[in-house]
C-alpha cells in the first residue's frame, strides 16, 4: 500500500513571517536576532560577573508570558584566508594556520512572547480548533510596537556592557530563498552554510538521520542531571595553577570545548511571578493540610487530615 511522504513544511507550527517576525500557528511572535559573543578564554572574572549581571537585568525587562531562546550552531571548519595579506610576516602566517581545523561559532537569540490566557495544547484541547489562531493582543498596533520596544530595551541593556552585538534577521535571513537556505530551514536540514540549498529527507527508523547525517539528542532539564553550584563562570583547570584561577563560562563545556558539531539550545520561560507564587501556595496547602486554620473551609479537592 502507498503511503503519502508527509511534508515537513505542513508538520512545522510556523504560519509565516510578517514584519521580520516569525508567526506560530498559536499566535506567538518571535523576533530573532543574531549575536557576536567575546572570544573564548578572553573574559576576566569582573567581566563574567558583569556579563551575567546585565542578562538578568534584561531579561527583567520582558514582558509576562515571554520565552527567550538562545541557539548557539558549533561547526567544525577549516581556515580559509579571505584576501591576499601584503608583507613576509602577514603571507607566513596565512600558510601556517591555512587548512587548519577550527569550531566555528554562530549565535542566534530568539525572544519570543506568548499570547496571555493561551492554553496548553492537550489531548482534550488544541489551538487549531479555535476560529482564529491569532490572539486579539496581536491585532492591535498597539500590543505588537510594546513588544517591540521591550525588545528594544532588551537589546540596550544587553549592548551597554559592551561585550555583545546583536543584529536583527529580516526575512530574507529567515526563510528561504532560491538557492539559499534561511535559518529555519538550515535548522530543519542541519545546513553548516546558508548556500548549501539542499533538500534533505528525515527519517526516524533508525535514531535521527537527516540526509547523511545522524543526530542524537540529548535534554538536561531534571535538577538531578545539573551541578550542585552554579554560577557566572568556573575554573578551568587545564590553564590554571595553584596561584591563579583561570575563568570559564559555566557551560564551556558544553560550547567550544566539545569538539565536534553541535547544537546547544537553552530555553527560558518568563511567566507571571503572581500567578506562580499563587500556584505554589495552593499546593503547599494541599501537600500539608493540618496547616489549616480550625474554622476554615479547606479547598475543593483538597485532602482533609483529622488529627
Amino acid at each position: 500500500m502507498n503511503t503519502k511522504t508527509p511534508n515537513l513544511f505542513d508538520m512545522l507550527p510556523i504560519m509565516g513571517i510578517e514584519n521580520d517576525c516569525i508567526l506560530s500557528s498559536q499566535g506567538d511572535l518571535t523576533l530573532v536576532f543574531q549575536a557576536e559573543l567575546p572570544e573564548i578564554f578572553s573574559l576576566s572574572d569582573a567581566e563574567y560577573e558583569a556579563f551575567h549581571q546585565s542578562w538578568v537585568k534584561a531579561i527583567k525587562v520582558l514582558p509576562k508570558h515571554s520565552l527567550m531562546h538562545k541557539q548557539d550552531w558549533f561547526l567544525q571548519s577549516a581556515h580559509q584566508v579571505q584576501e591576499h595579506l601584503p608583507g613576509f610576516l602577514a603571507e607566513s602566517s596565512a600558510r601556517h594556520f591555512q587548512g587548519r581545523p577550527f569550531l566555528q561559532h554562530e549565535c542566534y537569540l530568539m525572544l519570543c512572547k506568548k499570547p496571555a490566557g493561551r492554553k496548553t495544547s492537550s489531548s482534550l484541547f488544541c489551538n487549531l480548533l479555535k476560529k482564529t489562531i491569532v490572539p486579539g493582543e496581536f491585532l492591535k498596533p498597539a500590543a505588537f510596537d510594546t513588544f517591540l520596544d521591550q525588545v528594544s530595551q532588551f537589546k540596550r541593556i544587553m549592548e551597554d556592557c559592551g561585550l555583545i552585538k546583536l543584529k536583527r534577521l529580516k526575512a530574507p535571513e529567515l526563510e528561504s530563498y532560491r538557492r539559499k537556505s534561511g535559518l529555519i530551514e538550515r535548522y530543519c536540514s542541519l545546513c553548516e552554510r546558508p548556500r548549501d540549498f539542499l533538500y534533505k529527507d528525515i527519517s526516524f527508523e533508525d535514531g535521527i538521520q537527516i540526509g547523511d547525517q545522524f543526530a542524537q539528542l540529548y535534554t538536561l532539564g531534571d535538577a538531578a542531571d545539573l551541578p550542585h553550584l552554579c554560577g557566572p563562570r568556573i575554573t578551568y583547570d587545564k590553564f590554571s595553577t595553584d596561584k591563579t584561577k583561570f575563568p570559564i563560562g559555566f557551560a564551556g563545556s558544553l560550547g567550544m570545548l566539545l569538539p565536534c558539531n553541535h547544537i546547544y539550545n537553552q530555553y527560558l520561560f518568563v511567566d507571571d511571578p503572581q500567578a506562580s507564587l499563587k500556584k505554589l501556595k495552593i499546593n503547599d496547602c494541599a501537600c500539608n493540610p493540618c496547616r489549616l486554620t480550625p474554622g476554615k473551609t479547606p479547598l475543593p479537592g483538597m485532602p482533609v487530615m483529622n488529627s
